[in-house]
């Protein structure tokens, strides 16, 4: 089994590629950390008592530039853990955590953790690896759960490997429908008559590719589609080109690099676009909000789930978001919701087979392929039901939030709004 294992992270390695983020470069790697609870009692009569703790596996960038992604990975599945009671169906649960911050210190970590008896992996933060590993899981009979959301991320069928969250085409598509909703319910300008800008940052420029299609379909006119580099100095320029265009709403694809001093620069020079719906990413995180609500205010961000929602719409949401912010002592990230959710997904796998049998990976496998979860059954509102090719296809409802006084409120769709958008925000 080792021979088969280094033959294979022998040849994925030359063709991986990077999924989110860091330099290719190899790192020292500490030891995994667990987190654990107690609650191993018996659960309707079933003796497990002498069965071992159960591991569930994750790499995430412990260290590095992607730390804080990894972090929020990292204390969301131990949030879950801990409201779990530390065990399912009376077999204790431990988690192992193993620092990722590059591809090739992930595939070391899997490797060591695979030689140590892991079998069941949850992703980590950018899921730098996820494409190997989907290539690796069925010989290696190691259960999957990705939250990578790569296009390409998947090839064929799988028995093993299974994305759990949503597809970037879908997600950068579906900012495009929220473009066209927006206009058509709130400016009353139908999809055909709809102008948009979009400006990105030219190293998410394939984020953009799926907006670029989705708007064609819909009949949406891209009037400004301006791409920079990420390091850019100077936007002066950009905003001059939004200030002499005619549009309607504004679409940014940005991360903190550029998002950042492109605003500022926005707000030194008096200019308010119409409408402003950032393509996620930036735009609903904490480090936005401390622009001030001055220039946060009123902007509109697609996310995928998020801590946002109401409460009412997803069972376990509200205690998610109210302990992590008591534990961890700032609000939740998206990523955090996803890693917690996942854990419910595993939850949900374990409870359909005989806690003796969890270590036959086919078995779980199976259980997770027939998991029929419907939308708001888990915390993160998305539903887990995977088809053909292990796609989850009930993580396909995207939501708009929007910055309403240092607050980021969810405004659609309306069974999950806290409150009614305001857009335009000059509406106040």
């Amino acid at each position: 089994m080792k021979k088969l294992l280094a033959l294979l992270l022998a040849m994925c390695l030359v063709f991986a590629m990077t999924g989110c983020g860091g330099e290719e470069k190899k790192v020292e790697t500490s030891d995994p950390i667990t987190s654990t609870d107690s609650g191993n009692e018996d659960k309707e009569g079933a003796d497990i008592s002498d069965i071992e703790p159960f591991k569930i596996s994750m790499i995430t960038p412990i260290t590095g530039t992607n730390a804080f992604g990894g972090a929020e990975y990292k204390q969301g599945a131990e949030l879950a853990l801990e409201h779990l009671g530390g065990e399912i169906n009376g077999r204790k649960i431990e988690l192992v955590f193993a620092d990722g911050p590059t591809q090739d210190a992930t595939l070391a970590e899997f490797e060591r953790l695979y030689s140590q008896g892991s079998r069941v992996f949850l992703s980590g933060y950018g899921c730098i690896a996820d494409r190997t590993f989907a290539s690796m899981c069925d010989d290696m009979e190691v259960l999957y759960l990705s939250l990578n959301w790569d296009y390409d991320l998947i090839q064929g069928e799988s028995t093993y490997f299974f994305r759990g969250g949503a597809n970037v085409v879908g997600f950068s598509g579906g900012t495009a429908t929220q473009a066209a909703a927006i206009g058509k319910t709130y400016l009353g300008i139908e999809p055909e008559d709809l102008k948009v800008a979009v400006v990105f940052n030219t190293s998410i420029e394939a984020v953009t590719t799926p907006f670029m299609a989705y708007a064609e379909e819909l009949g949406i006119e891209v009037v400004l589609f301006e791409g920079y580099p990420i390091d850019t100095l100077d936007y002066s320029p950009l905003i001059t080109k939004l200030q002499q265009a005619e549009y309607d709403i504004l679409i940014p694809f940005q991360t903190q690099m550029d998002g950042t001093p492109f605003q500022q620069k926005m707000h030194e020079m008096g200019y308010v676009p119409p409408v402003t719906l950032g393509a996620g990413i930036y735009y609903d995180t904490p480090i936005f909000a401390e622009l001030g609500t001055d220039i946060t205010n009123g902007i509109l961000s697609q996310s995928y789930t998020t801590p946002a929602i109401s409460d009412e719409a997803a069972p376990g949401v509200a205690k998610f978001r109210e302990d992590y912010t008591e534990k961890y002592g700032y609000a939740p990230l998206t990523h955090a919701l996803q890693a917690y959710g996942a854990m419910y997904i595993y939850k949900h796998v374990l409870e359909a087979v005989d806690p003796a049998e969890w270590d036959d990976t086919a078995k779980l496998a199976d259980a997770m392929k027939n998991l029929k979860l419907d939308y708001g059954d888990l915390p993160w509102y998305w539903g887990a039901e995977f088809d053909e090719t292990n796609n989850n296809i009930k993580a396909d409802q995207f939501i708009v939030c929007q910055w309403i006084d240092g607050e980021l409120e969810c405004v659609f769709p309306e069974n999950l709004r806290t409150c009614e958008p305001i857009i335009p925000w000059a509406n106040k």
